[in-house]
């Protein structure tokens, strides 16, 4: 059953988001606002009487802006969405670097950023063209449908690609809020596109029911109670760039203002100093490199620690370990041919003879089948897999594997 969206929910889910980032290293509001003065601009809305948009008191729409280059692009990206902790490492490695200490959530961004760095001119170019809202008739970019059709449980990262190039379309999302909004607003099993088309009714029948402009609803956003504006507090900060003291205009992007109906960050990983020498409970799991869900959208959450060369994952009340040399055998001895789908074949009862069930099991004799479905979905989230279908759910390498396995699993005797 679908939440009940109210403007009083709304404005309620906002202020608290905003309260938890007050209290999180990376200030988010702050970066929202540099990243909305350095890429976005807020122009009149092009779109006639009779566009749903309209209807609802729609007067401008934020888009990006013409001419915007990559390096730009890229610090408005990591400033939103990536611990500050984590951006040098991104930036030299796209400046072709090579770096140690890899951090699965700096990677994730990473592998969005390299592949936006290759086409970028064409992109921005289409990108800044579409002066659409979310809640506009034609909101989807007919040219980027392809590529927003990536299933909801793949990397967080693929949505958020999205959420700069198009502010007032793109919805992103982390692990804990794509759990709570699959669950809440039942999304689950779709794809980018259904997932932004059921998010657009659900908050359509909340603005017709409660009489709520579009313009009204960008105003919920209001973090200057929760952390007032600090332009000292911005991550890389573009030089010669006067971004004010306070938070402006009040109309947000729609991106931002529906995240934060369900988004709530983090408030820090350090332990209080009281704490700090309390001995752990015994099988204490410990933060999380990032939680995923099966390939077919439903189950238990895949939690996943990450400490090279050792994955620890937990789902329900399956534990157990991989290491990275694991993942090269089942990358580079089951899936051999480039371009060829290949079964999952997780059944526990009678698993195909063919798929990487049957070949965990043979490769690993403490494994079953079962342990081939959180192995899957990990593989997906970490963009080695591409998946498609669901009864059977087939699997292929990424064009680009063995690239990534150099990269994220080191050598073969790691």
């Amino acid at each position: 059953m679908a939440y009940d969206i109210t403007k009083q929910w709304m404005r309620k889910q906002i202020a608290y988001s905003n309260q938890q980032a007050a209290k999180n290293r990376n200030f988010y509001p702050v970066q929202e606002q540099a990243t909305q003065m350095d890429l976005w601009e807020y122009v009149p809305c092009n779109c006639d009487e009779n566009c749903t948009c309209r209807k609802h008191g729609c007067t401008h729409h934020w888009k990006l802006k013409k001419g915007i280059r990559f390096e730009e692009f890229r610090d408005g990206f990591l400033r939103m969405f990536v611990d500050s902790n984590h951006h040098h490492w991104v930036i030299a490695f796209l400046n072709g670097k090579r770096q140690e200490g890899i951090n699965m959530r700096a990677l994730g961004a990473l592998r969005v950023l390299l592949k936006l760095k290759e086409s970028w001119q064409d992109i921005s170019e289409k990108a800044s063209e579409h002066n659409k809202t979310l809640f506009c008739d034609d909101w989807l970019p007919a040219s980027f449908h392809d590529s927003m059709s990536f299933p909801v449980g793949t990397s967080i990262y693929f949505a958020k690609r999205y959420c700069v190039l198009f502010p007032d379309i793109g919805v992103p999302y982390d692990t804990a809020s794509r759990i709570i909004m699959s669950e809440h607003l039942d999304l689950r099993d779709v794809n980018y596109v259904e997932f932004l088309t059921r998010v657009r009714e659900a908050f359509l029948k909340c603005m017709n029911e409660h009489a709520l402009t579009i313009p009204a609803l960008r105003r919920l956003d209001d973090p200057q109670g929760q952390l007032p504006f600090d332009p000292s507090l911005i991550s890389l900060p573009h030089g010669g760039m006067d971004y004010g003291t306070i938070y402006t205009p009040a109309e947000r992007t729609i991106s931002i203002v529906l995240d934060k109906c369900f988004y709530q960050p983090k408030t820090g990983s350090n332990p209080s100093p009281r704490n700090r020498n309390k001995p752990k409970r015994q099988r204490e799991i410990p933060e999380f490199s990032f939680t995923t869900l099966p390939l077919s959208g439903k189950g238990q959450t895949i939690m996943v620690q990450r400490e090279p060369p050792l994955w620890q994952i937990w789902w329900g009340d399956l534990k157990f370990e991989l290491t990275n040399k694991m993942l090269r055998t089942i990358l580079e001895k089951f899936f051999i041919e480039p371009g060829r789908w290949y079964l999952l074949g997780a059944s526990m009862t009678e698993p195909d003879p063919d798929g990487l069930g049957s070949f965990v099991r043979k490769e690993f004799p403490s494994f079953s089948p079962r342990h081939a479905s959180a192995i899957a979905a990990i593989l997906v989230h970490d963009d080695f897999v591409l998946s498609r279908g669901r009864k059977p759910i087939e699997l292929r390498k990424t064009d680009d594997c063995k690239k990534k396995i150099n990269l994220t699993l080191g050598e073969e005797n790691d």
